[in-house]
């Protein structure tokens, strides 16, 4: 083994020798046959002895041609071998003004600068000497590669920073903002508006992070950059130490008006409520900017902004105290009326202040917006009591609306009835909003004694109201009233447009039982209008039946013909069911015997209702109504019939009214009839019947001659045929 690597060694210098002599024959020979040589060499340049007659040749060649094929030579080996790198170094960058080695020299170079100093002063030098882009992207791009930029690196950075492109730019800024190395200064050139987007936004995310605000920089960029986030971004970083010169002011209130993007607009006027810090100058300039805008949503989106505050800062409460009384957008004054307002009990003086106001406000919308944020305060004593008074008076709704809701904030103690009650003709007027109506007609409902004039306006109120809600409350105060006073408080013409056109009998009924005689065609006229099927419902619900008013008429002034006609129609055409009233509506009948409509009538409803009527009453009915002639009549009608369902009605009639002398002559009759005798169910009424009379049906049958069955002048075949 030992011999085998002794001959491997002697085999490598006997190499390493020949290279080394062809490298010192490369002087003496011509151009082909040096690059024959240092092809024939090139193998072995691993060899440091061989790499370092190399380079030797390399630093005496003349050719520059030849010399960039033997450094590309040289590079493809790595370079491990070279023992005196500050030699090589020294021969590249003497090279490096050669077009031919160039492309070659500067990789190497850059290798070597990212650990050698002199490389990389060099590389920087020659960056500075020439203006090639593509060779300066190369060892720029080397340059970089150290994480940690010296001195000498950092000023070179910043002294090419506009003469790169954008996306070397990028890299350096971003090289610079990580070494720490970006200045305020550096930082306001790079936030201009002709600078790249990529390059402003990572510069504000440093500005965020690191707290810095250029204020001029981000000022410019809010009035001319064309980019919606940058403008936002900025706006955010203005924000961060608050908002305190007057003219950056101007320039929020300027973008939040004109700024093309809608999210800049917002982001400008919402830093107000959060940001800005209310000195005496800030507020000055605000209250001006409100005063003069013209843009009514801008001025009341900056108002509501600065609400917030209004509450920690007693200057701009006064400030904006004092603007209302300036000329101002109708709009704007509503509104800090309504945020002011809300600071009465913490600021007693507002209070008085208000009621000034109020006295001297021209204004509808300003005045109900005032009288709303005084009702909002209880105030002790009934100082107020007028003051809500007068405002229900005004012509102005909402002016009305904030006088209830004044009136609704009195405590009902007895000084205050005559100021609640006072109240009441104010729930006339439709237009007001319903719940406020609904609220104060319930509360003027709960005084125990409500005065005439209260009354009245609730009788009236009633006539007209469209919600089921206050009608109710108006049903209610006039039943108290009628329980109270007795029938001075009827209204009889609105309880009959109840009854008549509403069908609606909520109020009226017990009263009417009682007070009847005050009135009575209009109680008669009431009562008609309580029979009216229409109404049965609302009837129902006052426990009222159709009955009850029969009865009660008839005892106080006697059953019409109208009354009949309507008894009469119930117990022919009222539904099943409702037989326990078929009794009542016979009686009632009974009033008014002389009833023409009755003759026929009581027939008809035999004929159809003989089953569900009480035919004695039936009976009684018919006697007052024929008298002798009842038998002639009763005949007439049964000979009529000719089917057994026909005749079973007649059959029940003489069942029920047995002791009436014509029965068995007439039960005799019927006996004769054929098809009585052929159908069941006539037979059993007929053996009811005559069991009733005291008559023995099996000697009638046998008494009874029959009809022969088919026609009389029929024939039938005999036995001889």
């Amino acid at each position: 083994m030992s011999t085998i690597i002794e001959q491997i060694k002697e085999r490598r210098n006997a190499n390493t020798s020949q290279s080394l002599m062809m490298l010192d024959m490369v002087p003496l020979s011509d151009t082909d046959t040096k690059y024959s040589l240092l092809s024939s060499a090139s193998p072995y340049l691993n060899d440091p002895a061989i790499a370092e007659k190399w380079l030797s040749l390399i630093e005496t060649a003349t050719d520059t041609q030849l010399k960039a094929d033997m450094l590309q030579q040289l590079a493809a080996t790595g370079m491990h071998q070279i023992a005196h790198k500050e030699r090589f170094i020294s021969v590249l960058i003497s090279a490096l003004g050669q077009d031919e080695s160039r492309d070659i020299i500067l990789p190497i170079l850059g290798r070597f600068s990212v650990t050698d100093k002199q490389a990389r002063q060099h590389l920087i030098s020659f960056y500075q000497q020439q203006d090639n882009a593509d060779v300066n992207r190369v060892i720029l791009s080397w340059l970089l590669i150290p994480a940690d930029a010296s001195a000498e690196d950092i000023i070179f950075y910043k002294s090419i920073l506009n003469k790169v492109d954008e996306a070397d730019k990028l890299v350096l800024v971003n090289r610079l903002l990580l070494q720490h190395e970006a200045d305020l200064a550096l930082i306001s050139d790079l936030l201009t508006p002709e600078e790249p987007f990529l390059i402003k936004e990572m510069v504000l995310r440093f500005c965020f992070d690191r707290s810095y605000v250029p204020v001029a920089a981000l000022t410019t960029l809010i009035q001319s950059d064309r980019s919606p986030l940058i403008c936002i971004r900025c706006m955010q970083l203005l924000a961060i130490h608050g908002i305190d010169d007057p003219a950056l002011l101007d320039v929020l209130l300027e973008s939040g008006r004109n700024d093309p993007d809608a999210g800049v607009r917002k982001a400008a006027l919402h830093i107000f409520s959060y940001s800005i810090q209310l000195t005496p100058d800030i507020i000055t300039h605000l209250c001006e900017n409100l005063r003069t805008e013209k843009d009514a949503g801008i001025a009341l989106g900056l108002i509501n902004l600065l609400a917030p505050y209004t509450a920690q800062h007693e200057a701009l409460s006064n400030a904006l105290l004092q603007l209302v009384e300036q000329n101002i957008q109708t709009i704007l004054a509503v509104r800090i009326y309504e945020i002011l307002g809300k600071l009465i009990q913490q600021r007693p003086f507002l209070f008085d202040k208000f009621l000034r106001l109020f006295e001297q406000e021209q204004k509808a919308e300003c005045r109900a917006a005032i009288l709303n944020a005084i009702a909002a305060v209880v105030a002790p004593g009934d100082a107020l009591n007028s003051f809500y008074l007068k405002a229900l008076e005004a012509p102005s709704p909402d002016i009305k609306e904030a006088g209830i809701r004044g009136i609704l904030l009195i405590p009902l103690t007895k000084s205050n009835i005559t100021t609640v009650e006072a109240a009441a003709p104010v729930l006339l007027h439709p237009g007001i909003n319903t719940s406020l109506r609904r609220t104060l007609a319930k509360k003027i409902s709960t005084i125990p004694e409500l005065s005439s004039a209260t009354i009245q306006v609730f009788s009236q109120l009633a006539d007209h109201e469209q919600d089921s809600y206050i009608r109710e409350i108006c049903t209610h105060i006039q039943e108290s009233a009628i329980s109270q006073a007795g029938g001075e408080h009827i209204n009889w013409e609105q309880w009959l447009h109840k009854a008549d056109v509403e069908h609606d009998f909520s109020g009226i009924f017990p009263h009417l039982w009682m007070y009847y005689d005050d009135n009575p065609a209009m109680a008669r006229r009431i009562l008609w209008a309580a029979l009216n099927p229409a109404g049965s419902s609302s009837l129902y619900q006052e426990r009222v039946s159709d009955v009850e008013i029969l009865r009660f008429l008839a005892v106080r002034s006697g059953i019409d013909d109208n009354l009949s006609r309507y008894a009469l129609n119930q117990l022919l055409t009222t539904d099943l069911g409702n037989e326990s009233k078929f009794k009542q509506y016979l009686l009632i009948l009974k009033s008014n015997p002389a009833f023409e409509e009755l003759k026929e009538g009581l027939w008809t409803l035999l004929e159809k209702r003989g089953r569900y009527i009480h035919l004695i009453q039936l009976d009684e009915l018919n006697q007052l109504i024929w008298g002798n002639e009842l038998l002639s009549v009763f005949r007439q009608h049964l000979e009529r019939q000719q089917t057994a369902a026909g005749i079973i009605p007649y059959i029940s009639y003489l069942t029920a009214n047995s002791s009436w002398s014509p029965v068995p002559e007439l039960l005799h009759w019927i006996v004769q009839r054929p098809f009585v005798q052929q159908d069941a169910d006539a037979m059993r009424a007929l053996k009811e019947a005559t069991r009733n009379a005291g008559m023995d049906l099996e000697k009638m049958l046998l008494s009874a001659v029959p009809e022969k069955p088919g026609f009389a002048d029929e024939e039938g075949p005999g036995f001889a045929d």
